[in-house]
């Protein structure tokens, strides 16, 4: 395996955990969430504003806090948003944690795409 890909034994729920308490927005297929706190964690649901949600069938959730965390410069091909540039930060065992650069020039999403939702990866 090629070094960039960042091999972690992390699933998403255990990315999640990690970030209880904190804001978070999601992305589905013909849904978009607002910003809102991540309240709980379970083995299959996540808890946002007293709603619940399953995050594999999501596309990306977005973690809505600052990170200085960078990571190999790679293009992702994903099924419901095409091509990214991305910085790669962690590879999970069901999920991408990316970097991923926005509009604005210091702006960039802090995202957690799951796996099935990515077609190819190749490093920049």
């Amino acid at each position: 395996m090629p070094s960039f890909l960042k091999l972690n034994q992390m699933t998403l729920m255990d990315r999640l955990a990690h970030h209880v308490g904190r804001d978070v927005a999601l992305e589905g297929q013909d849904f978009s969430s607002g910003p809102g706190t991540l309240q709980s964690v379970g083995k299959r649901f996540i808890r946002v504003n007293d709603q619940y949600f399953v995050p594999s069938s999501l596309q990306e959730i977005v973690l809505l806090s600052e990170t200085s965390k960078r990571g190999a410069n790679v293009h992702v091909h994903s099924t419901y948003r095409g091509a990214i540039q991305a910085e790669l930060i962690r590879t999970g065992i069901d999920f991408l944690e990316l970097i991923i650069p926005t509009t604005g020039e210091e702006e960039q999403d802090w995202t957690l795409i799951p796996l099935h939702r990515i077609v190819r990866m190749e490093k920049a």
